[in-house]
């Protein structure tokens, strides 16, 4: 797999986890397969494929809040 095709895969799966579908590649600030550590206004979440964490931009977080 190459790294393009991973990060398709990651930002494919953030769009899913954040119910964000105008999600784009520079709107992630990290991602990583281990933990990450949010900075100030950014949300972390787990993508299950390709089990990854990514950090984003609280704005780019469209899921409903519970």
């Amino acid at each position: 797999m190459s790294m393009a095709t991973l990060e398709r895969a990651v930002l494919a799966g953030a769009k899913v986890a954040l119910n964000n579908p105008k999600l784009r590649l520079k709107d992630i600030m990290e991602w990583s397969s281990g933990d990450i550590k949010p900075h100030d206004g950014e949300i972390v979440v787990h993508v299950c494929d390709p089990g990854v964490f990514v950090a984003v931009k609280t704005e780019s977080d469209k899921r409903k809040p519970q």
